[in-house]
């Protein structure tokens, strides 16, 4: 076999000088995007003092002082936010007062006034929650046929009852009852008066037990036991009370016959045993599972989750079961993992042969191709791995870099500025609702700066090149994050728009973060440019907030380890939440001897979990990154890395090369 050309990995830690001499480029360079500024240059004196008067509306509004207010509202007419000052008085008088049907009409004078669909909606979603809340229920069902208007399902259920309009087991009563969950307050007692004075349709009771025990919420599953013949209330009952050995009812031969309830049963247990014994319990489920007639979905929700399963843990017989596993056309994941399980064990004619089964537009994305590179290399195709190499090479793009890494070439970095006749930019700096998103973010009203732009967005499917002018808007207007998130979404042709894509912002804070933690700049602004795209007060649903998506727990833990006793610090304050997240970023190096791979995915996904991710015997890192079990943590990584690798070029000229930072992974400590 030919000798392969093959990538050398080393530690490279940037001297401190080199950081110093970065910072302070930082430094002088200037602060953008550390506050967000009331004012730009281009804005007008007239500007300025109509949003003065707005700021003044708003806290007259707040105080009550109606004259005044009334006043203002008249001097803002014209103003971009005029009618949203309309809409904040809709809302406080809607949460004051029981509404009535005056409250109606005005909701409807609004939107033939303003013409604005989302503050109508939101208005309109509003007066369905207080009218549920004062039990007005046939204004509320009046309120429901609006378009606009929420689902609200269950109270929707309560009204109808009250009103006389639901007598029995309908199928929006059933749709509800069905459902193993703890209903609101507002319609369970209505679901309990239902039951109570109409036995439920058989089919109803048997879909309530087969959605409680596939959920593991037996508990919804117990009540229906007196509505059963005594055979099935046994077996139910037993099905309920099976606990940590599912394994022995099972071998038992006690469900041999097929029926509906026993393969309800065996698809439930079969799962549950595989938690704790995967090989054995899909070892089962291939020897027994052509004895029962399973519906196509129940079979195949139940034989895909067992051999996930055995992929998610390595097992080494699970490239045999996904090989053979005919995945449907909208299982991606589960072909994707196919791949993954060849590579996690160096199989690279599998590989190979496995990518060959993904569908033929997958099959092309990059990430794939690399690794088509990557096995032809280790197999020896020489020439077909550097055709490929070079074809990835010319990309903007993690797989693209590490292509250039395998052939030594420059990363293909460069700014193209998006250039656009003026017509069209003009069109969209008038365009009121970007005119509106802008007044937002100028008077402090960021989440509706968003929303708004979000909004229009939305509206119609739009085209790349309107898209790209409005991400250029975006950039002229300071609304950074609107204009990444814009650009992202305006096609191939303006993807090289690095400084919209990737503007340097929160210059002096990164800076400082840098120097203080002995981390490269460029790597924390890939951080925040993957955490948060820039937005300084987001916060996530898991609870995690600001640029560099801190939870909570997590910098109050961070904050003691600086020696800040009971911090109660404002994570959504710029040089708080990089300081922050810079230092987590050092102590995860540390914790992984300075491996950037390692650091970046624990600053993910938690350094325990990347702990457990070790193997047995050292990795290369393009593969240990690429058969990370978690999706999220596996895109993070590629992603941080890449951006890391764009802004080194955006802030000195010149590109590092990323695969220095891709120190071979070590094993596992020995326990």
């Amino acid at each position: 076999m030919t000798e392969q050309p093959r990538l050398s990995y080393w530690r490279l830690m940037p001297s401190a000088r080199r950081l110093l001499l970065i910072s302070a480029t930082l430094v002088l360079g200037g602060s953008a995007g550390a506050s967000t500024p009331n004012t730009f240059p281009s804005d007008t004196s007239e500007l300025v003092a109509q949003r003065e008067l707005f700021t003044r509306a708003r806290e007259q509004l707040v105080a009550g002082d109606d004259k005044v207010y009334e006043q203002l509202l008249v001097a803002l007419e014209g103003y971009p936010l005029h009618d949203y000052l309309l809409f904040e008085q809709l809302q406080k008088s809607f949460r004051s007062k029981t509404p009535e049907l005056d409250d109606v009409s005005a909701l409807n004078d609004f939107e033939q006034r303003t013409g604005h669909t989302s503050m109508t909606r939101r208005l309109t979603q509003l007066l369905q929650k207080r009218l549920a809340e004062t039990e007005q229920w046939e204004l509320f069902l009046g309120v429901g046929k609006s378009r606009l208007a929420a689902a609200m399902p269950c109270t929707t259920i309560r009204a109808a009852f009250e009103a006389g309009k639901i007598k029995g087991f309908d199928e929006r009563v059933i749709a509800q009852w069905v459902k193993p969950i703890k209903h609101d307050a507002i319609c369970a007692d209505t679901l309990r008066q239902i039951e109570a004075a109409e036995t439920p349709p058989v089919t109803a009771i048997w879909t309530r037990i087969f959605q409680a025990m596939e959920a593991s919420k037996p508990q919804f599953a117990e009540p229906m036991l007196g509505y059963l013949a005594s055979n099935d209330r046994e077996r139910v009952r037993r099905w309920i009370e099976v606990d940590d050995k599912p394994e022995e009812w099972l071998l038992s031969g006690e469900l041999a016959q097929n029926t509906v309830l026993n393969r309800h049963i065996i698809a439930d247990l079969i799962v549950r045993w595989s938690r704790e014994d995967t090989l054995a319990a899909v070892e089962h489920w291939l020897k027994i599972r052509s004895n029962y007639t399973f519906f196509d979905d129940r079979y195949y929700d139940t034989h895909r989750a067992l051999v996930m399963r055995a992929a998610y843990r390595r097992l080494p017989e699970a490239q045999v079961w996904l090989a053979e596993t005919d995945e449907r056309e909208d299982d991606l994941e589960l072909a994707e993992w196919r791949v993954r399980t060849a590579l996690y064990v160096q199989d690279w004619d599998g590989v190979l042969a496995f990518i060959k089964r993904l569908p033929a537009e997958e099959a092309l994305e990059d990430h794939w191709a690399y690794w088509v590179a990557r096995a032809n290399e280790q197999l020896g195709n020489t020439a077909e791995a550097l055709r490929i190499y070079a074809w990835l090479a010319r990309l903007q793009s993690y797989h693209g870099f590490l292509a250039a890494d395998r052939l030594g070439q420059d990363y293909a970095i460069y700014d193209e500025p998006i250039v656009l006749p003026e017509e069209s930019l003009a069109s969209l700096r008038a365009e009121p609702s970007l005119l509106r998103a802008r007044e937002f973010e100028r008077v402090s009203l960021e989440n509706e700066s968003r929303r708004e732009w979000n909004n229009w967005l939305s509206q119609t499917t739009r085209e790349s090149a309107q898209l790209a002018a409005a991400a250029v808007v975006a950039s002229e207007w300071g609304l950074h994050d609107r204009s990444i998130y814009t650009a992202g979404r305006s096609g191939e042709d303006y993807r090289r728009a690095i400084s919209l894509r990737f503007p340097v912002l929160y210059r002096s804070e990164v800076a400082k973060a840098s120097v203080e933690n002995s981390i490269e700049p460029s790597w924390i602004f890939g951080v925040i440019r993957r955490e948060s795209a820039y937005i300084r007060d987001v916060q996530s649903s898991a609870g995690a907030v600001g640029l560099m998506q801190l939870m909570p727990r997590t910098a109050e833990y961070v904050a003691d380890l600086q020696g800040l006793k009971d911090w109660r610090g404002d994570l959504t304050d710029a040089g708080t939440n990089i300081g922050l997240g810079t230092h987590y970023l050092r102590y995860v190096m540390n914790k992984f001897d300075n491996n950037q791979v390692l650091a970046t995915a624990g600053y993910n996904a938690g350094p325990h979990r990347v702990d457990a991710w070790l193997r047995d015997e050292e990795t290369d890192a393009d593969l240990w990154i690429d058969t990370i079990l978690f999706t999220e943590t596996r895109r993070y990584v590629r992603a941080v890395l890449a951006y890391a690798a764009i802004y080194e070029y955006h802030l000195t000229g010149k590109s590092v090369r990323m695969s220095d930072k891709l120190t071979v992974v070590p094993a596992a400590p020995e326990v």
